[in-house]
């Protein structure tokens, strides 16, 4: 009974259907047949294609094992920069020759990136644990230095030179705290409480927190919300997040400019965009964003953006930056759920 039903199996359907990618070569290395996912990978017309022509590797012969009668296993090519897995293994026929092989194919390239976010995780992690001694060893002098300082002060006259100096240093040393404060936020991020939030909502009181910033730089707001966003967030990081973003497109226009704001979301996520109407980011410093320490601005830690890029991570999210014909745009992506 049980080989009855087998033979009901039509062996070019199972080919067809299933959701790995297969070529089947002869002796010449020529495309016999491929499956409809192996097409899809490496291009329709594959079929009757030579192997090398197929993939175009710099390393020549990599498939020649398999035609040799041994199995390649957990190989990695690049094709139109495309990291690709394969597996090969020679096919025989009942005189046990070898008549050609058998290729399995995956695209790596989400696991690749998987591969790299968590190394930039992990490098994050120890740059965060560094970040955090140095501040605990910084502060504590700095505080002394401020309080020695404010003692002093009442000894001089407001008409003193000595005087402005004095509220210079003060200036550079809350300056300095405000980097460390920057420091131990990125590095000991606390642990997420997560709640029921209202994404238009959160947006909507940031518009009003810097409402004034705008008005004195004649900054118009564009706002689109796609009806009443609730997602699964900690609301402080959340806020955190669009309170950056949004300060960050603020200091990019210098004056009469537009921000445009909007929300959309999915079965499964939640997206909000910040854009400005104004300066782009140069395109050499785009991929450097997000690195901490890295900034251009004269004044700031360089933390800004890697505490956002850190708290979306935490959520599981994605943000991402990039330049549109009128500005810079920063995009962010939240998963609805815990």
């Amino acid at each position: 009974m049980i080989q009855k039903g087998i033979e009901q199996y039509n062996t070019g359907d199972l080919f067809t259907s299933i959701p790995t990618s297969l070529v089947l070569v002869d002796n010449n290395k020529k495309v016999l047949k491929a499956n409809p996912e192996a097409r899809k990978l490496l291009g329709e017309n594959i079929e009757s294609m030579n192997l090398e022509e197929v993939f175009k590797s710099e390393k020549h012969g990599i498939f020649d094992r398999a035609f040799q009668g041994e199995t390649i296993e957990r190989q990695v090519i690049k094709v139109n920069n495309i990291p690709i897995g394969f597996s090969a293994s020679p096919i025989h026929n009942r005189e046990n020759k070898i008549t050609g092989a058998m290729i399995i194919l995956r695209n790596l390239t989400e696991i690749k990136e998987m591969e790299a976010k968590l190394r930039r995780k992990n490098r994050l992690t120890d740059l965060g644990e560094m970040a955090a001694g140095m501040a605990h060893e910084i502060r504590n002098p700095l505080a002394a230095i401020k309080a020695g300082i404010e003692c002093l002060t009442k000894d001089f006259t407001e008409e003193s030179n000595a005087s402005e100096y004095i509220k210079i240093i003060l200036k550079e040393i809350n300056r300095l705290d405000h980097i460390l404060n920057d420091m131990t936020t990125y590095a000991a991020l606390r642990p997420s409480y997560k709640t029921e939030l209202n994404l238009n909502n959160i947006i909507r009181r940031s518009l009003i927190m810097f409402e004034e910033e705008m008005k004195e730089k004649n900054i118009r707001i564009n706002d689109h919300y796609d009806g009443e966003l609730t997602f699964t967030a900690d609301e402080d990081q959340i806020v955190t997040v669009i309170n950056n973003l949004l300060l960050n497109a603020i200091d990019a226009i210098e004056k009469d400019g537009t921000i445009e704001m909007s929300t959309i979301g999915t079965k499964d996520s939640i997206k909000f965009s910040i854009r400005n109407v104004g300066r782009k980011i140069p395109e050499d410093i785009l991929p450097k964003i997000f690195i901490p320490f890295f900034t251009t601005k004269s004044k700031g830690s360089g933390l800004g953006l890697s505490i956002v890029n850190r708290m979306v991570q935490n959520h599981n999210g994605t943000i991402k930056a990039y330049n549109w014909e009128k500005g810079a745009c920063f995009l962010v992506t939240l998963p609805k759920g815990l």
